[in-house]
């Protein structure tokens, strides 16, 4: 039996692409609890209950299929209004848990003034491991409300599962997920470290540029040749090992890595260096999708120990 539209449902529509979905109700009351994401690997709907479940029991939480509701765009949506920013009120204070391929965070910061910065170098909160931008976001005063800004970051800023690029924050714990970390934020009133200008603060911003040509200047330590490996540690080819080339592995029921599970597609994802070296995760439109880290994965910097899902298949990328 075909699903009734109801005429008044509004259209959900993608932040970043702008494509809109005509859902039916009888979809739409399932979407605060489920997992829908967008053609162009947009995140559209997710509580933060239900993010935290996927990345808990991620067979517990369903993921939407939102294909068959795409409808023509109608449009841009009106910009809404700016605000006239207020100036910072009294010093407020939010506790930081961060946890990134290699670093980990638990700490309290007072925010006054200055902002409190999130990213890969020169930050307050540093995640170097974690595919972010140099200065990814930032948590700011604006009177008395605490607001959370994207840095025109390279892969954006989520809260709560929604891409943002500014709002405030409520109290409560909140989930950020910036590059491939994930970071737990709660304003609380205890006392924490006071949250001083970093470099560029003060002055005009040093641009990202030419931070990274000074990081660049400097002379690395020696470091042993390695390789990449994908190893599959828990499905059909559970313990096997395979190095990857140059020119990349595919996966799939008849990829250069032949898994044997029928929720794969034949050539479902695939796994090969950049230029520059780092390994990257590539989704080959495969039916069921390819997670890092829980994470859906189109097009996706790997990190030494990350694991990729396909199926009921995880691997593992090292370096030997």
């Amino acid at each position: 039996m075909a699903l009734r539209y109801h005429p008044r449902m509004p259209l959900i529509r993608c932040a970043k692409c702008g494509q809109a979905y005509d859902v039916p109700g009888v979809i739409a009351v399932r979407l605060p609890n489920s997992i829908a994401t967008c053609h162009c690997g947009e995140w559209i709907s997710g509580s933060k209950a239900a993010l935290l479940a996927r990345l808990m029991n991620p067979g517990e939480i369903k993921e939407i299929d939102l294909e068959p509701y795409k409808v023509e765009r109608s449009g841009d949506t009106p910009a809404a209004p700016v605000a006239t920013p207020k100036p910072p009120g009294r010093p407020r204070s939010i506790r930081i848990i961060a946890r990134g391929a290699r670093e980990a965070v638990n700490k309290v910061f007072t925010i006054g003034n200055y902002p409190l910065w999130i990213g890969r170098k020169g930050c307050h909160v540093e995640l170097a491991e974690s595919d972010l931008s140099l200065r990814h976001c930032s948590i700011s005063l604006q009177g008395d409300d605490l607001i959370v800004r994207d840095a025109d970051s390279h892969m954006g800023t989520f809260l709560d599962g929604q891409r943002i690029s500014e709002t405030s924050i409520s109290d409560g714990t909140h989930l950020l997920r910036v590059g491939s970390a994930l970071v737990s934020i709660e304003p609380t009133g205890e006392p924490g470290a006071l949250v001083e200008p970093i470099r560029g603060d003060a002055e005009a911003p040093l641009e990202e540029a030419e931070l990274a040509h000074k990081i660049t200047q400097r002379t690395p330590a020696a470091a042993p040749a390695t390789r990449p490996v994908l190893i599959c540690i828990d499905g059909a080819l559970n313990g096997q090992e395979f190095e990857i080339p140059a020119s990349g592995l595919v996966v799939g029921r008849e990829g250069h890595v032949r898994v044997p599970d029928e929720f794969l597609s034949r050539r479902h994802f695939e796994v090969g260096p950049d230029a520059d070296g780092s390994i990257r995760v590539r989704d080959l439109g495969s039916r069921n999708g390819t997670f890092l880290n829980t994470l859906p994965a189109h097009d996706t910097k790997v990190q030494s120990g990350d694991e990729i899902r396909a199926g009921i298949n995880r691997f593992r990328i090292e370096h030997r």
